[in-house]
């Protein structure tokens, strides 16, 4: 199997070659006499052996999927596999994913393919992409995503921690705090073909939040998620765009919610300015969809209800030339900016 059009950029050589050190701790550990990998970079020299100066015997494109049937060291330690082929043929191990780590990613990646970007963050630090929610220990990690990697937010997911309360010393008297939640975002990997998607620890990336908007949060809150509506476009070369946005309160949020306020930032071309000609405070869940056709779109929201089960609600949005706004819920306006 072949994925074209990636280009191993030096972003892409630091991911893999810790997927690489993955791969190979996981092999290492294995009973099987035989493993199976993905290629990470966009082309692989396969050589005959580990020495560093030996022949190129083949060439693997990324994506291909291999068999390893040896393993080695090269002169400077660095882990090298056997390629089972025609011809024998090495290569670095680093230049390799593990095919269940590539499968289940992809498995996630194919779960959430119809569903819409929440938002879109960027890591900052090294952090680790895992298969599942959950950091009680390393079996899951898929590989190390370096710092200011961008993810496409599509879910969020709480999760208490392994230690579920905190008890706090106040004047010599302990109290306990309640519970502590671990906060998991769902993301999909912009540029990468080979690990597509995977769960990350919220606490570890900042929201690449668009400038146009990023000032217009609501006292006493942040935003957690936005989709853009349309782009307006003056002759002068400004242009601005009218946004759906999601927040969530600072200080006592539900914590089943990822958000508690639905708005519309509409930009008005007139005055350059942003207005919000609706609002309306719930609590709920992403993902969030959107779908706009020209000028008129409906955007669905699923809305907590007391038993903590989701309900959508849809509101329907209309757009007009001159700046003007329109949201109705059933045949109800319940947002307008005239």
């Amino acid at each position: 199997m072949s994925i074209s059009g990636k280009l191993w950029t030096p972003l892409s050589a630091t991911v893999f070659l810790i997927a690489g050190t993955v791969l190979n701790a996981s092999c290492s550990r294995s009973s099987k006499p035989e493993d199976t990998a993905y290629v990470a970079p966009a082309s692989l020299k396969l050589r005959s052996s580990t020495a560093q100066v030996s022949n190129i015997v083949g060439e693997l494109k990324g994506g291909d999927r291999i068999t390893i049937v040896g393993r080695s060291y090269g002169v400077d330690g660095k882990p090298w596999f056997k390629i089972k082929g025609p011809k024998e043929a090495w290569a670095e191990a680093r230049y390799f994913v593990n095919a269940k780590i590539v499968e289940e990613s992809r498995h996630i990646a194919d779960q959430y393919k119809d569903t819409q970007t929440q938002a879109v963050a960027k890591s900052k630090a090294s952090l680790k992409l895992r298969l599942t929610p959950d950091r009680t220990d390393d079996t899951n990690v898929a590989t190390l995503l370096p710092e200011n990697t961008i993810l496409e937010v599509l879910g969020r997911e709480r999760k208490l921690k392994p230690t579920t309360t905190v008890v706090e010393a106040e004047g010599g008297a302990a109290t306990n705090k309640g519970p502590v939640y671990d906060s998991w975002l769902l993301v999909r990997l912009r540029d990468y073909a080979v690990l597509p998607a995977g769960w990350i620890y919220g606490g570890s990336v900042e929201f690449e939040i668009p400038a146009d908007i990023i000032y217009f949060a609501s006292s006493g809150r942040r935003i957690t998620g936005w989709q853009r509506l349309s782009q307006a476009n003056e002759e002068n070369g400004k242009s601005g765009a009218d946004y759906l946005v999601l927040e969530r309160k600072l200080l006592g949020a539900d914590e089943q919610a990822d958000f508690d306020r639905v708005k519309i930032l509409a930009y008005d071309p007139t005055t350059r300015e942003y207005t919000t000609p609706f609002r309306e405070d719930l609590s709920g869940r992403f993902p969030v969809s959107l779908k706009m056709e020209g000028k008129r779109g409906r955007f669905k929201i699923p809305v907590i209800e007391k038993n903590n089960d989701t309900k959508l609600v849809a509101f329907d949005v209309e757009l007009f030339d001159d700046g003007k706004v329109k949201v109705t819920s059933g045949d109800k306006a319940v947002g307008s900016r005239q």
